[in-house]
């Protein structure tokens, strides 16, 4: 009896083990999967329920100064197609003026025009920020959301200016809005694309995988870099990363790139007769979708890649079978969509999108902004500046003595000019001089043109109107003052040649010039090793997508070629991908590579034929190491990642640019460091060097010009530089012209004694 309770007691004692083992397994089974899906989730967008908070800063705002009239913060909130809001909070970091009354003074809160909550403001009683939450009922939410802050505040309980300096506050980038939202299943239709790859509503980096079954050929490298390019020209400033797999499928929404006969885990794709487009769903997940681009051969899935980034609007349903693709004539020099036309003026009717974004009032008066992008190349030496053709109207009555309309170029005052009561229709001729300061010192440190226009440029019109304060308690002074800028208005650029120093990294790194000089990346072609890791084309896809951003147009013409089929097209600008292909190209063409890395190997190389001026090797501070054929070599363990730029020797006038690394995830750094403007800036030169925070740029190899110039103006060009030269030619010049009228004169005055 005793022996078969115990017996009994160990059988359940061991039943309890097993079950809390098991138990204890589940868990840790989940939180593996947990973990891997957290991995996973990292490499592209997951359709789960999930709780998130972004600042003001990650979607694009920055602090808000209120003040008077000027009241009004607003925000742009999107919601992807795919998710709804189950919950919001808004938490304000702010501060605000001690002298508004509690009780009066508050914030009232819209969202799209419809008031969604009051935020009081207690008595300030130390400079301290203060933080305020609101929540906000989630019903309120479509896709496109404008989120507004209005200060509504006052000092006195009378009579009170509107305009009065006390009444402010200030409102933190780093204030959240807090978001728990909720998994929406979309259909398979390929009307929706680019969602829910990508949605317009996210303001947030785009993060897609691009899925391969095998050692993806030069033909499926190129399609899958025509399909980045045009995800990458959607995402525009939100930039855009494409981590390639091999053979794995991520967690969430993925491309996926196969050939007949190609298998992928977890994945069965029958045959197909031609290009193909499809959009399906992931097994056991409605929500994750793939677009799947299929074909029997690369050639196949390249022309389906570029019927997706012309055609994509004329696609609905789950499948789209593409029967034939005309690219057209190739696109000219510098003539990207996202570019400002340089061929003639331009009305800044075509700078905008809609006719209100010129008109401005008392109560607004938030500066008239026009983003100028243009190409790097415009070679503005010797030129005045720009000219623009400003014709404005405002309203009377105002008080001119205060009065303005101010001209700024990157937040640099140009001119301002009166306005004066009784004119209320005036048309300027404004040369605008060329102030990108950034420009400017690259110049001096890396022998640019003297005269630099920045790659993107905001042109701002700021109205300043004074109103007169008498009778402020029976006079509405907010209605008193609206003004605009004529759409006719005109900046003229056609009268700078395309012409650059070069190599320049500094306009790769802030416009990936020279490849994106053709938008649709005819003279672009990315070279890789023989076998590149997935690092490496998860490099090349981003870099062609960083380029179709820059341009608008995505990239349907590019080329992808192996170390070993470069000299396919050597007549090209040529991308050179990873440390492997770097070595092989700079063995093969120039063993004088100015720089390269390995996993344990550093080089650094100079020169040694150029001038004393051009031999400078220059810091990122822009101090000269004066040295000349140096050579710098060592082995190191640490990451680091360079950029680098020559001249190609087989085609003159084209560029080589190589991007190299220690490890992947050093190269993946790099463009993180491209991403950031301050980082950018700093890359200039021929050999840029990058480790986390740091930038150092040199110049170590002789500069070569791109582009067409005027003959007088190259004869100026020419001789600017050389003065020695330029009194040589002067007085051989002077002597001809003296020969010629002394012999000119006897031969007149032999005729006369004839006569």
């Amino acid at each position: 009896m005793n022996l078969t309770r115990l017996v009994s007691s160990t059988t359940s004692m061991t039943a309890l083990l097993a079950v809390l083992l098991c138990a204890t397994g589940v868990q840790a089974a989940s939180v593996a999967d947990a973990s891997e899906q957290e991995a996973q989730a990292e490499q592209g967008f997951t359709p789960t329920a999930r709780s998130y908070a972004r600042s003001f800063s990650e979607m694009g705002a920055g602090s808000y100064e209120l003040i008077g009239l000027n009241n009004n913060a607003y925000l742009n909130v999107g919601v992807r197609a795919d998710e709804v809001v189950e919950s919001a909070t808004l938490e304000l970091n702010m501060s605000y003026s001690p002298a508004m009354l509690e009780g009066l003074s508050h914030f009232k809160v819209y969202l799209n025009n419809e008031v969604v909550g009051i935020i009081p403001l207690p008595k300030q009683t130390s400079p301290e920020p203060v933080v305020q939450r609101l929540n906000i009922d989630p019903r309120y939410f479509s896709d496109f959301n404008q989120l507004r802050l209005s200060l509504v505040g006052h000092y006195t309980l009378g009579c009170e200016d509107p305009a009065h300096t006390s009444l402010w506050a200030n409102i933190s980038k780093d204030s959240r809005l807090l978001l728990k939202v909720s998994p929406v299943t979309l259909p398979n239709d390929l009307a929706l694309l680019p969602a829910p790859f990508f949605d317009k509503r996210d303001n947030r980096r785009l993060n897609l995988p691009f899925v391969f079954s095998a050692q993806p050929s030069t033909d499926t490298l190129a399609a899958a870099g025509i399909a980045a390019s045009w995800f990458g020209q959607s995402a525009d400033y939100r930039s855009a990363r494409f981590p390639a797999t091999i053979n794995s499928l991520p967690a969430g929404h993925a491309v996926i790139f196969a050939k007949n006969g190609d298998r992928i885990r977890g994945l069965n794709l029958p045959s197909v007769s031609g290009p193909t487009i499809d959009i399906i769903s992931a097994y056991k997940r409605p929500a994750v979708k793939y677009l799947v681009i299929r074909g029997r051969d690369g050639g196949d899935l390249r022309k389906a890649a570029q019927a997706l980034a012309l055609g994509n609007v004329l696609m609905s349903g789950s499948q789209a079978q593409i029967r034939s693709v005309d690219l057209g004539k190739a696109r000219l020099a510098n003539d990207a969509p996202n570019w400002v036309r340089t061929t003639s003026p331009i009305r800044f009717a075509e700078l905008i999108k809609e006719p209100y974004e010129l008109q401005r009032s008392y109560a607004n008066r938030d500066p008239i902004r026009l983003n100028l992008r243009l190409p790097p190349d415009l070679f503005t030496w010797r030129v005045r500046g720009i000219d623009i053709d400003l014709r404005y109207r405002y309203t009377p009555p105002i008080s001119h003595d205060n009065s303005l309309l101010g001209v700024y170029l990157n937040n640099q005052l140009v001119t301002a000019y009166p306005l004066l009561p009784g004119q209320q229709t005036d048309a300027k001729q404004l040369n605008l001089p060329v102030l990108d300061e950034a420009s400017i010192q690259a110049k001096k440190v890396l022998s640019a043109p003297p005269f630099y226009v920045g790659v993107r440029n905001e042109l701002q019109l700021r109205y300043q109107p004074e109103v007169s304060k008498k009778n402020l308690c029976s006079s509405p002074i907010s209605d008193s003052f609206v003004a605009a800028i004529d759409p006719d208005s005109t900046i003229d650029f056609s009268r700078y040649p395309h012409y650059i120093a070069m190599p320049n990294l500094s306009v790769f790194a802030q416009a990936g010039f020279p490849f994106t000089r053709y938008a649709d990346l005819a003279q672009t072609a990315v070279v890789l090793s023989d076998k590149p890791s997935a690092g490496d084309i998860t490099a090349m896809l981003n870099s062609v997508a960083k380029f179709s951003a820059t341009t608008g147009f995505p990239g349907v013409r590019l080329s992808v070629a192996t170390v070993s089929t470069v000299d396919k097209v050597a007549d090209k600008d040529l991308l050179i991908i990873g440390s492997p292909a770097a070595i092989e190209i700079r063995t093969q063409w120039i063993p004088g590579l100015p720089s390269y890395m390995t996993r344990v190997m550093r080089v650094l190389r100079s020169s040694q034929a150029q001038t004393d001026a051009e031999s400078s090797w220059l810091t990122a501070q822009g101090d000269p190491i004066a040295r000349r054929d140096i050579t710098v070599m060592l082995s190191a363990n640490g990451e680091h990642s360079a950029l680098t730029s020559y001249q190609s020797p087989k085609s003159p006038g084209h560029t080589l640019v190589a991007l190299h690394a220690t490890s992947n995830d050093s190269l993946q750094k790099l463009f993180d460091a491209m991403d950031r403007n301050e980082l950018a800036e700093r890359m200039q030169g021929d050999v840029a060097l990058v480790n986390g925070e740091q930038v150092d740029s040199f110049r170590t190899q002789k500069i070569y010009h791109v582009g067409h110039l005027p003959v007088m103006t190259r004869l100026w060009l020419v001789f600017s530089g050389q003065p020695i030269l330029l009194a040589i030619a002067s007085i051989v010049l002077g002597l001809f012209v003296a020969m010629l009228m002394f012999f000119g004169l006897n031969y007149l005055a032999k005729r006369r004694l004839v006569k």
